[in-house]
């Protein structure tokens, strides 16, 4: 009896074995023939130009995006530099601090007269229109409320000279002036006007223009604003 059972063992050990060994012999088949599939170059090609061709078009992509940037940034800063261009203009007469100023391109006479300091009480803007844009090296005149001139409001380089000439005969001999004509003069009324008479005919007249300021009550920033209008 155990010798029967011992043969029946042994006998199933022999076929799983061969079956065993059947399965190993046919995956080793299956594989040599499907090796040279698997490994192809042209597969293999695939799988990297896939890789490649995705690489490039990231590299592209940042490219043009940094090319936008630049350019982009190259315009901002054209308009800022346009925007932020500056003249240079002078204001004189009935302003606080006559002067030459640098000013913003674009800006208006407003502008200016606020950089000036402001207007003086004697002001005369009645012929100036403040909203006028200024120009690169003109030249602003503020008129006192007893000035003759009226010079007005938009005068520039060359404009300026038309002016003078065209006026050279309202500029007043200081040495020779009336009371009344005096009084036309920036910054002088009446007690001024007085002394300047009084002055003339004590020192037998003014040898320069300068000697103005030796009266009282005119100093460097009123001169400033008359001499344009005075003669000896």
């Amino acid at each position: 009896m155990d010798k029967r059972i011992e043969k029946i063992v042994t006998k199933r050990n022999i076929i799983l074995l061969l079956i065993v060994f059947l399965c190993i012999t046919t995956s080793f088949i299956l594989y040599g023939k499907n090796k040279s599939k698997v490994f192809k170059d042209e597969y293999m090609k695939d799988i990297f130009v896939d890789e490649e061709d995705d690489v490039y078009k990231n590299e592209n992509s940042i490219e043009v995006n940094t090319k936008s940037e630049v350019a982009s940034n190259n315009e901002e800063k054209s308009v800022a530099n346009a925007t932020n261009k500056n003249i240079f203009v002078e204001i004189k007469g009935e302003v606080i601090k006559p002067d030459v100023y640098e000013i913003s391109e674009g800006s208006i006479i407003r502008d200016l007269i606020n950089k000036a300091g402001g207007l003086t009480s004697e002001a005369n803007i009645d012929k100036i229109n403040r909203a006028d844009k200024l120009k690169a090296n003109q030249l602003i005149i503020i008129p006192n409320k007893n000035d003759s001139l009226n010079v007005g409001s938009n005068l520039g380089t060359g404009d300026i000279s038309n002016s003078v000439q065209a006026n050279e005969d309202e500029v007043i001999n200081i040495n020779t002036a009336t009371l009344e004509e005096l009084q036309k003069i920036s910054g002088i009324g009446e007690v001024k006007a007085k002394g300047i008479i009084q002055y003339r005919e004590k020192n037998g007249g003014f040898n320069s223009i300068e000697e103005i300021k030796n009266i009282d009550g005119i100093g460097e920033k009123t001169f400033e604003k008359m001499k344009d209008q005075i003669k000896v």
